[in-house]
């Protein structure tokens, strides 16, 4: 649904989807402020906050008036700097910066008026508010925030586009270029594109904002109609999306709108392993607003001939957390072989090559190492390449998986593919 405002009237009745994503923004936010400020010797943090599809800024949720996007911008940057100064000597200073874009010229003036009723001072140059379509204003974005930000160059992008073409893949793929350290939050409507595939004028030209080609087009409508139908089609687009943006790291979790019971994705993107931790971390926190399609070990959002069950939902629920676990012990070991059997391969490539196909965070891969080098399957060595000790608790991400010259016998090693 396309939420509409007016200055003149109230604004828009919030859906349950709707609030799902304010709630993971909002947490989101307040994670990256936290992750990135352990260091009780920073004395400055900047950032910089891009909302291209602001909308008007609050909404009503059963007759209560509720923040939106822009505001739960301000008031999480609002809410850091009395948390993270509440023990320290001196303050950390907050340099951030907002820019809130829509189309809708009403969408504007609405929030404008709810800006100025909260004491937001737009003329202050922290604040900056366009009357544009997002494609329009990209470029002086990123000219400002590498101007603000030559070397960090932190940003969070949330794009929540209604539909799946509304932002041009290209776009984002720019927006990595030129600010590796970005984050980029993309709603993108997937059951509407996969219920919509055809091989029509109409639909090439619809989806030419995804660098979809017409051959690619024919491939999806063929994987739809084929054995592994929409979640083979899902995990498609997934490859796809991350070619095109350049994104190293994709988190893609449904939201099902009761009203249209077409799934949504919230998908996070990034170049950087924690950024993908961050919000993996937020999924298992709010549990029962996110699923996916498959195991709890790898292949999300995937699909195999072989095991019917992959067509089950995961949800981030507590049960599930022992599942996924026990599902990890049983498949680790033959990946990890698959990437470190000819030679050392450290954490950190590890959890690059892992990371899109499974629902675990990173402590949950590190407890399944360190579990499999308890049963000496493994070894862990230091970024020097020392043996580590079994008794190690915590991984590093320069440590190094290898496989002893000794193997465990058959039938007693957990890595049938030796």
């Amino acid at each position: 649904m396309q939420f509409r405002w007016h200055p003149d009237e109230s604004p828009p009745r919030i859906e349950g989807h709707s609030k799902a994503k304010l709630t993971v923004l909002r947490r989101y936010i307040r994670a990256y402020f936290d992750r990135l400020n352990v260091n009780p010797h920073r004395e400055t943090f900047k950032l910089d906050l891009v909302d291209g599809f602001s909308g008007g800024g609050t909404f009503l949720d059963n007759g209560h008036l509720i923040s939106g996007t822009p505001l739960i911008m301000l008031e999480e940057i609002e809410a850091a700097k009395r948390r993270l100064n509440q023990n320290r000597n001196k303050p950390l200073e907050f340099d951030c910066k907002c820019y809130f874009v829509d189309v809708e010229q009403a969408h504007i003036n609405h929030l404008q008026k709810v800006l100025s009723e909260q004491n937001h001072a737009i003329k202050d140059s922290s604040i900056i508010v366009r009357n544009n379509a997002f494609e329009l204003e990209i470029d002086n974005i990123l000219k400002e925030i590498q101007r603000r930000q030559p070397r960090a160059g932190r940003a969070i992008f949330l794009l929540d586009q209604t539909g799946f073409s509304q932002v041009e893949l290209a776009i984002v793929r720019r927006i990595f270029d030129n600010l590796p350290a970005a984050e980029v939050i993309l709603t993108f409507a997937a059951d509407s594109l996969i219920n919509h595939l055809a091989n029509t004028p109409q639909l090439i030209k619809a989806v030419a904002p995804l660098n979809l080609t017409e051959s690619q087009i024919h491939d999806l409508i063929q994987l739809k109609n084929g054995a592994g139908g929409r979640a083979l089609v899902q995990r498609t687009l997934r490859a796809h999306l991350r070619a095109i943006t350049g994104a190293t790291f994709d988190t893609p979790f449904y939201i099902q709108p009761r009203e249209s019971r077409r799934a949504l994705w919230f998908l996070h993107l990034s170049r950087h392993p924690t950024a993908r931790d961050v919000m993996i971390r937020l999924h298992w926190e709010i549990q029962n607003t996110f699923e996916h399609y498959g195991r709890g070990d790898f292949g999300m959002l995937g699909w195999d001939a072989l095991k019917p069950d992959t067509f089950s939902l995961f949800h981030f629920e507590q049960l599930e957390i022992q599942q996924m676990n026990e599902q990890l012990l049983e498949t680790m070991p033959a990946k990890l072989y698959g990437l470190a059997s000819q030679e050392p391969v450290t954490v950190d490539a590890i959890r690059h090559v892992l990371g899109n196909d499974t629902a675990a965070r990173f402590s949950d891969l590190d407890e399944v190492i360190l579990r499999l080098a308890k049963e000496r399957e493994i070894q862990i060595l230091s970024s020097t390449g020392a043996v580590r000790s079994q008794a190690l608790t915590r991984l590093q991400p320069t440590d190094q998986i290898a496989f002893p010259d000794t193997l465990l016998l058959p039938g007693i090693s957990r890595i049938r593919q030796r």
